[in-house]
């Protein structure tokens, strides 16, 4: 249930992952488990999360989960909601229904063994659901989630499902199935939507322009702020990865520079929002909507077909 407070409520989603084996596997196809550069950078969230008293949701990444069962233990014990990021950080499109749904379900069996709680929502990574990869919902129902927040709805260069409800929907699905669809909002910028609430766009943006996105959204429903551990981390390389980045093209190299950049900016802009707006879970939020009746509900046809 959200607590009372004298501003609106809104979300805090942290997707649990660690950048370092994403772009050794994605980038210089070298396959290692998840470092404890994750583990740090969680716990500074923790730590702002506790100075400022806010409950945020963590999506995690199954593979996460297995190399640090305590910090899943530390994140669960002060009441943060514990969400699914999938297993390996595999985007939808490079997999099977098959594979999708033994991956979904490995990862919310280890949550809920680490947890003794259910698991309710699920983030995908990359944000890869689109019209193209929608079978995917009927999976995340199948395999026992409430709701799920991969969706951008607008038309981004590496994700984006442009038509879809701007706002948090029931789905009915096919086979009678129902999930709760919770979309990152998205703001009008020079003419264009973008998420800007978070990620990318909080690094890049000036806290000014994330605080009118916040204006923006909350006059019609809660914001979903969404980051990354690595997000704050501004740490060098290490250097087995300095080593082996060497051996790519230019081409490949070009974008992981490009996470650094503002990256000295996200901690004092985070610790700012913190502070200046109400959070709680996703689920709280979905909860109370539902309980009070302020979902709509759509047909997941309505946007296959559009």
């Amino acid at each position: 249930m959200i607590p009372f407070s004298p501003k609106p409520v809104s979300a805090f989603t942290i997707d649990v992952e660690d950048g370092i084996n994403i772009l050794m596997r994605d980038l210089c196809n070298i396959d290692i488990p998840p470092t404890d550069r994750v583990v740090n950078n969680v716990d500074k969230i923790l730590g702002l999360c506790d100075e400022y008293n806010v409950k945020a949701t963590f999506f995690i990444l199954g593979e996460v989960a297995e190399n640090f069962p305590d910090l899943i233990k530390r994140i669960d014990k002060p009441g943060h909601e514990i969400g699914i990021h999938g297993y390996r950080h595999d985007q939808i499109f490079r997999l099977t229904p098959d594979r999708f749904r033994h991956d979904l379900t490995k990862a919310k069996n280890l949550m809920e063994e680490i947890t003794g709680k259910r698991i309710m929502g699920f983030r995908a990574p990359a944000f890869s659901i689109n019209s193209k990869t929608a079978w995917a919902l009927e999976v995340i129902a199948e395999c026992g989630f409430t709701y799920d927040s991969s969706i951008v709805p607008a038309k981004m260069g590496r994700y984006g499902w442009e038509g879809f409800e701007s706002t948090i929907i029931k789905l009915e699905l096919p086979n009678n199935q129902k999930l709760i669809e919770a979309p990152l909002p998205v703001v009008k910028f020079l003419g264009k939507s973008i998420p800007a609430c978070g990620g990318g766009y909080l690094r890049y943006f000036p806290l000014q322009f994330t605080r009118y996105a916040f204006t923006r959204v909350l006059k019609h429903q809660p914001v979903i702020v969404y980051m990354h551990p690595y997000e704050i981390d501004t740490g060098k390389y290490p250097t087995f990865f300095l080593e082996a980045s060497k051996k790519l093209s230019i081409r490949k190299r070009l974008p992981f520079l490009t996470y650094r950049l503002m990256k000295g900016t996200v901690y004092k802009k985070l610790s700012s929002l913190l502070r200046n707006y109400s959070f709680t879970p996703l689920k709280d939020i979905i909860e109370t909507m539902d309980r009070e009746q302020k979902l709509i509900t759509r047909k997941y046809n309505d946007f296959i077909s559009s």
